[in-house]
């Protein structure tokens, strides 16, 4: 994929995101081009994200070295150098301000998932990176890598949640996953006992046959909803993204 179709595909994943209220005035993500060492990322705090578009996208290096972009950048750009810089699996990463994912970041209750999909996705557990502040140095982004592992994601300590993936469709389906999940254990809660997927129900599960498909599909229904969605904040549910 060449420069301007990470361009493109880094906008309409940061316009899909913003839809659905996983990110807002807050909340950033990231591609990388193994091929050019090249991070593109999209603008940082207050900019119009239902908007976005390829022009708009940042560019650094793995070192958060500022190759292409004006306006204001992520503060917390280190989540993503460092991620990238330390898994060569990790193609996109996206930090979220989604509402139920940061509820899920402030109580004291690990994250287990509820549904198949985050049996499927979020199976192998989401931990928790405990370190109050923005990530906004490198050996703060290092820790936070370190915190992730090999895991799909991670919460922030009162803060918000990080996905890593090998593709935007990857990580954006994680990152609808996990939003779903920590809503639907909140609602479940008020009924009585959660029933969540134990560790073997999870492995369990990613054995069996997935249609080949499973991991774009997500991709692409919203690309559809996004290109008729009427670019209104009050189409979402999160006051601050």
């Amino acid at each position: 994929m060449g420069d301007e179709a990470i361009r493109e595909q880094v906008a309409a994943c940061s316009r899909i995101m913003t839809m659905k209220a996983l990110i807002g005035l807050y909340g950033h993500l990231s591609a990388y081009d193994p091929q050019t060492g090249r991070i593109y990322l999209t603008p940082g705090a207050g900019s119009d994200r239902a908007n976005v578009r390829a022009e708009d996208i940042w560019v650094l290096s793995k070192t958060g070295e500022v190759l292409e972009g004006s306006g204001r950048i992520a503060a917390e750009w280190p989540i993503h150098t460092a991620i990238h810089s330390t898994r060569a699996d990790a193609l996109a990463v996206a930090h979220v301000h989604a509402p139920f994912t940061t509820v899920f970041a402030i109580a004291e209750r690990e994250f287990r998932p509820v549904t198949l999909t985050g049996a499927v996705l979020l199976g192998d557990g989401v931990p928790l990176f405990n370190e109050l502040g923005l990530v906004v140095a490198p050996e703060q982004g290092q820790r936070l890598a370190a915190a992730i592992g090999s895991h799909r994601a991670l919460l922030m300590r009162g803060h918000g949640g990080v996905i890593a993936g090998g593709s935007l469709e990857e990580v954006l389906h994680a990152a609808l996953a996990l939003e779903d999940n920590c809503l639907k254990a909140w609602q479940a809660a008020a009924l009585g006992p959660v029933r969540w997927f134990s560790d073997e129900e999870c492995q369990a599960v990613n054995q069996s046959k997935r249609p080949p498909s499973f991991g774009g599909v997500a991709w692409e229904y919203y690309s559809r909803v996004e290109s008729s969605w009427d670019r209104q904040p009050t189409t979402t549910d999160n006051p601050l993204g």
